[in-house]
């Protein structure tokens, strides 16, 4: 039986944590995360708003660091659509297959069917694995500085709150 949106229907509300980044071409940094996930009863999707801000001990804490909007579309039979609206500009959309694991997780993997409005991007990847009430959660990326595929940002949320 494949998965539909109605399986993700647990995931709206907000949901607050921490991650990492790191790739060969910034310097490394914490960061903290509120993802916030809203739904409209009369259309078939997710709509879904991300927010980061530096986690430092220095005076750039709470700098705010990255800013994206997009909705997780159900196509049918399992299949999803992740349509992402960056601050920079940036648009990508992620296509991939939604799975239930054997313990009632959701695992979403999207990897890029296009990304406009910068060309420094080659390919990315996003795996969402949603445990009720966490979400693990990687972004993968290859650039046109760095070829090789690879992690670039990497986070823990955990549910804060239930429907808007």
């Amino acid at each position: 039986m494949s998965v539909s949106l109605a399986d993700f229907a647990y995931i709206v509300g907000r949901w607050k944590g921490s991650g990492r980044a790191e790739y060969p071409t910034i310097a490394s940094l914490d960061y903290r995360e509120e993802l916030i996930f809203t739904v409209n009863p009369k259309d078939p999707v997710i709509h879904y708003e991300q927010r980061t801000w530096v986690k430092s001990l220095d005076e750039r804490n709470d700098e705010p660091l990255f800013w994206e909007s997009g909705f997780l579309i159900d196509k049918g039979n399992g299949l999803f659509e992740l349509v992402s609206a960056q601050k920079s500009g940036r648009i990508e959309i992620l296509r991939g297959n939604a799975e239930r694991t054997n313990e009632g997780t959701l695992k979403l993997h999207l990897v890029s069917v296009a990304i406009l409005n910068d060309d420094r991007m080659i390919r990315s990847g996003r795996l969402l694995h949603f445990q009720r009430e966490i979400l693990d959660y990687e972004l993968e990326m290859s650039t046109t500085q760095n070829g090789t595929y690879q992690k670039h940002l990497a986070a823990r949320l955990a549910h804060k709150d239930g429907a808007h």
